[in-house]
């Protein structure tokens, strides 16, 4: 039972990936796409920036970040009608020596972590090393340790 709960979630997670990356494949180039200024990593991280207007030239950091949290509203309004609003996180941070944020909706993953693709990164390597005895991996590694 908890493996393959397990493997449930680490399904939903691809499966959330495959959606997320389907949803960008179809919007990018798009007007309200182009508006935003959207870009996208290779992990599938969406990101923007947003800049001060020169009305907000001279204005205190408080107010900045009310106006920006206004202004992002409608990238927020639009990543929800396009689906993406149940598998991604957003975050906004403000870019060192500039009054600029960064604007980034990264992808939710409840089961892959960068530890556990490690992991089974060092497994899978281990496994096509020692083809005949993955015991031979973990007596080499003791033997190294």
């Amino acid at each position: 039972m908890f493996r393959f709960r397990k493997l449930q979630n680490f399904m939903r997670d691809v499966k959330y990936y495959i959606h997320l990356r389907s949803v960008i494949s179809k919007n990018i180039g798009t007007a309200d796409w182009e508006r935003f200024k959207l870009k996208v990593d290779w992990v599938g991280r969406i990101y923007t920036v947003f800049n001060p207007l020169p009305a907000d030239k001279g204005d205190d950091l408080d107010t900045l970040k009310i106006k920006f949290g206004e202004r992002m509203i409608p990238c927020h309004k639009y990543i929800d009608s396009i689906g993406l609003s149940e598998v991604v996180g957003a975050s906004a941070e403000l870019i060192p020596n500039s009054e600029s944020y960064l604007l980034v909706y990264y992808p939710i993953f409840k089961y892959i972590t960068t530890w556990r693709l490690f992991i089974n990164t060092v497994f899978i390597i281990a496994g096509f090393i020692f083809r005949h005895d993955i015991s031979v991996f973990f007596k080499s590694l003791i033997h190294y340790w």
